[in-house]
């Protein structure tokens, strides 16, 4: 086992440099690392930085109070000042569709009525070394989460959605860790449906039609995201995944005259300026409610040229044993054709791939320049598997947590 880096002579020397910039510019001096915890210290909002359009830049004075004592040593995100290996699992929900905001005809609640089910979860997450959570909030509208109108447009959030999400803000901040909410999935686009008396409403014909998008993102997303903003434990949401693999909810031709789309059989399809749109109109919304990063949960290096043209701060992208056959695992981002921005691998089989242990993944990405890696997923582990996690995490040390 690798022993952590950042030893007491570099810690040192970086803290005494600090001091000097210090008391030439009239700043305080830098706090200490240790006495800030997730993406912006117990106090105060994260400040990303580290890239796309739209991170804000943090002010003069925070970064003088900010110093790096250890960034990773290759390819990493930056929350604050700290650059780590973003390293971590997908929850993915203990509820699907229904964790924010509950499905009430199901018996399913949301975070804040099964809150000691969460709490016990994220705890054991961190216990085995992840600090990193991606958790699905919206995959599909049904149950309580949105309040839908007779037309099935958008009207509001749901009664306890807004609770749910904060509740969910106070259990990362207790277990220690940082959350990645993935707002919307391709399992958005399945038709509008009746499931036993629960209505699910499929998005297809609300994120084309540009007055009803509108509606989606005033009603749903920015409240959503001014939920997230009026916690007092906002800084532990470092990023918005605005959606789960949306190339299986797409038809016809990828930019560049990329790969064709290949939509799930089960969803209604749009073209990718459709799809353009949706996001672009989302993330714009984002960036005037949050502070927090944006990415895009691509399912497949195979359309790694997709959303260059969108306002991501990183880019994600998943994995399988199918695609490794096609776009392998032991590529660098730059054999890709990625060297813009960085890259993080959002979704893999924490049991590994046919041709690879999850520990040979992981050191894999970690030495190639990756920026992180969220494997799925908690709920699939065994404990072996969480251990493989923990090890990995013990012999980083400081490079993969915040």
């Amino acid at each position: 086992m690798n022993a952590p880096r950042c030893p007491l002579g570099r810690r040192a020397l970086i803290a005494a440099a600090a001091l000097v910039v210090a008391a030439c510019s009239g700043a305080s001096p830098p706090a200490d690392d240790a006495a800030s915890k997730g993406g912006g210290g117990a106090g105060g909002e994260s400040v990303p930085s580290d890239g796309g359009q739209g991170g804000q830049g943090g002010r003069e004075a925070d970064i003088m109070e900010c110093v790096d004592e250890c960034p990773a040593e290759s390819g990493g995100i930056t929350i604050g000042c700290k650059k780590r290996f973003m390293f971590g699992m997908n929850y993915a929900w203990h509820n699907f569709a229904g964790d924010f905001g509950g499905i009430a005809a199901w018996g399913r609640r949301g975070v804040a009525a099964e809150a000691d089910i969460h709490a016990k979860n994220l705890a054991d997450i961190r216990a085995h070394g992840a600090s990193f959570v991606r958790w699905w909030m919206l995959p599909e509208l049904r149950g309580e989460s949105v309040v839908f109108d007779a037309n099935d447009e958008p009207a509001s959030l749901g009664a306890t959605t807004r609770r749910d999400v904060q509740k969910a803000l106070e259990l990362a901040e207790q277990a220690d860790v940082n959350l990645v909410f993935c707002l919307f999935s391709f399992d958005n686009f399945h038709p509008t449906r009746l499931d036993t008396d629960v209505k699910t409403v499929g998005i297809g014909p609300i994120v084309t039609d540009a007055k009803r998008r509108a509606k989606l993102i005033d009603k749903v997303v920015r409240p959503i995201a001014r939920a997230v903003a009026q916690s007092p434990y906002q800084h532990r949401m470092v990023a918005w995944d605005v959606i789960n693999e949306p190339e299986l909810a797409m038809t016809g031709s990828s930019p560049d005259k990329g790969p064709n789309y290949e939509p799930d059989p089960q969803v209604e399809p749009i073209e990718h300026a459709q799809m353009q749109a949706f996001l672009r109109d989302t993330i714009k919304a984002l960036r005037a409610e949050s502070r927090a990063l944006v990415t895009i949960g691509s399912a497949s290096m195979k359309w790694a040229r997709s959303w260059r043209d969108t306002d991501v701060d990183f880019y994600t992208f998943h994995i399988n044993d199918r695609v490794n056959l096609y776009w392998p695992y032991n590529q660098s981002p730059a054999d890709y054709g990625i060297t813009d921005k960085p890259v993080v691998m959002g979704d893999f089989p924490i049991a590994g791939l046919a041709t690879a242990t999850l520990p040979t993944l992981l050191e894999s990405w970690y030495s190639q320049g990756y920026a992180g890696a969220i494997s799925w997923a908690y709920s699939d582990a065994t404990t072996t598997e969480l251990e493989a996690i923990k090890a990995f995490a013990d012999a980083k040390g400081c490079d993969v947590r915040y």
